[in-house]
């Protein structure tokens, strides 16, 4: 069945952020005390949601207090570096390419949502999509269920979905969801080391992800 509609992720896919949430890791590890991260054990240990992964990267289960100081000490650091990071080379052109073959697309992160939509709004590519929804408040920190719930709202058939993201909790949401996925692998700055992707549908750009459906 043919690719009627896209989901894109945003943080490491469409904003090429994925350098900044390494180095901001490296960072509030070292402003907490905690063991000294490096880029290859990020994303050797990366994983979803956060806490845990947290706790694989110290090397033992992390106390409430250290996950909100590490949370906090990460935010920011984030933040210092967010306003400088420019959307991933070539995603305004997939984004355009899309639309004009005349098919939707719509924008699922787990970034906070009253944060996303002002960030998607700057980038100047609010237009291209039919929803954008980021994480709230009391949500649960897997991609899956948000994924159900944007296909639901959107009344899309799960088959002619494709979800491009960069994580496995992304391939993992298209799996438990029913739609086609394609992982973005950034190199350097990918969130996960590329044999985290085995078995997995991985393109090393977003316009290879896009000319496979187009």
């Amino acid at each position: 069945m043919s690719i009627e509609h896209i989901v894109w992720d945003w943080n490491g896919t469409l904003f090429g952020d994925g350098g900044a949430l390494i180095e901001s890791t490296i960072e509030a590890f070292r402003t907490a005390g905690l063991p000294a991260v490096t880029r290859e054990l990020y994303q050797e240990r990366h994983q979803q949601p956060i806490p845990a992964f947290y706790d694989r990267l110290a090397g033992r289960q992390l106390s409430d207090d250290e996950q909100a100081g590490l949370a906090e000490h990460f935010r920011a650091a984030y933040l210092a570096r967010r306003d400088t990071i420019p959307l991933t080379h070539d995603a305004e052109d997939c984004l355009r390419k899309w639309h004009g073959s005349g098919r939707t697309q719509s924008l699922l992160s787990m970034y906070p949502h009253d944060e996303l939509k002002p960030l998607v709004a700057k980038a100047g590519i609010a237009d291209y999509f039919t929803q954008v929804d980021g994480l709230r408040d009391g949500e649960p920190g897997r991609k899956a269920p948000h994924l159900r719930n944007q296909l639901g709202k959107l009344g899309l058939e799960p088959s002619t979905v494709l979800l491009i993201g960069d994580s496995v909790d992304d391939a993992n949401a298209a799996r438990e969801c029913g739609t086609q996925f394609r992982l973005y692998h950034a190199g350097r700055d990918a969130l996960h080391a590329r044999d985290h992707f085995v078995g997995m549908h991985i393109v090393d750009s977003l316009s290879e992800a896009v000319a496979q459906v187009i």
